[in-house]
């Protein structure tokens, strides 16, 4: 049952990816990063660092992807995610350097944004390229070795992380709340769209190691609401309450929205453990990440 919802996932997302594709090739400027107009105040006193670098596939990215990168067919992907927003034009493959089990070094084919390049979501990078092997001779560590800039201009030059085997399921990386106001690049429709703005009091945005999926293989749903917990700080008090809703879906990034109708600051969230699998059909372990603020 397991290879069959990892081959169902894989082929989703896929299959996703190259729609994204095929709307970049009608507007162009849609494969661009969507670089807000504001970097959050609070991320200029927080600290910049790399959260986590996860083995997602070993000679596994299919032919199709090469309209992702040209030479993505049979390569190894891995996802990183960054506590704070890239800026995008300090981005190139060169800036990392991947070292293996037995102490090889590999340099990085190519490194992307996409699919998490909206706006508010320029944390996560996507490895393509050969990283060694599963099982006798895995990636254990990515070092950054080129100047790659927050927004916020912090250099994450020499920063290194161990790598979150293949064989794991996906963690949470990164947690945030936000409010909707005038400002916010509200999306009302369609993939990748928001909470229902007039139901919805607090969005609290997950960011994963890696893409995911409901345990079956398709998006979160009404089926996994109640294995997602958020601490709420309300005054002297917590308060735990479940998301009503999920958001920011179908758009195969590792971002999923939690939307909540009651009101006051989350603190911490909390998944149970097999509700979401990673693109292999790894399901995550019981996982929970501290709650900071976007403002």
């Amino acid at each position: 049952m397991k290879t069959r919802v990892r081959k169902r996932f894989v082929h989703t997302a896929i299959l996703g990816i190259l729609g994204l594709l095929v709307l970049i090739r009608c507007n162009d400027a849609a494969s661009k990063p969507q670089v807000s107009e504001s970097i959050p105040e609070i991320d200029k006193n927080r600290e910049a660092k790399l959260l986590t670098a996860f083995f997602g596939l070993d000679n596994a990215l299919p032919k199709r992807a090469k309209r992702l990168y040209r030479n993505a067919p049979g390569q190894d992907g891995m996802p990183l995610v960054f506590s704070h927003e890239l800026e995008p034009n300090t981005l190139q493959a060169s800036d990392f350097e991947v070292t293996t089990q037995n102490g090889t070094k590999f340099q990085v084919e190519g490194a992307t944004l996409l699919p998490a390049n909206e706006e508010f979501e320029l944390r996560t990078v996507l490895l393509i390229g050969e990283y060694g092997n599963y099982p006798d001779n895995p990636p254990t560590s990515v070092k950054i070795v080129g100047d790659l800039l927050s927004r916020t201009k912090h250099n994450f030059k020499g920063e290194s992380i161990a790598v979150i085997p293949l064989e794991d399921g996906p963690i949470l990386s990164y947690a945030e709340y936000f409010t909707y106001d005038e400002n916010y690049p509200y999306v009302e429709k369609g993939r990748g769209c928001d909470c229902p703005k007039k139901k919805t009091k607090m969005v609290v945005r997950t960011v994963w190691a890696g893409g995911v999926r409901a345990i079956n293989g398709d998006e979160l749903g009404s089926s996994e609401l109640n294995d997602f917990e958020v601490t709420l700080l309300r005054g002297k008090d917590t308060l735990l309450v479940r998301p009503y809703r999920f958001a920011d879906l179908d758009d195969n990034d590792n971002n999923i929205d939690l939307c909540l109708k009651e009101t006051g600051i989350p603190i911490l969230v909390k998944v149970n453990e097999n509700r979401v699998i990673d693109p292999r059909g790894d399901a995550n372990p019981k996982t929970h990440i501290e709650v900071v603020s976007r403002w």
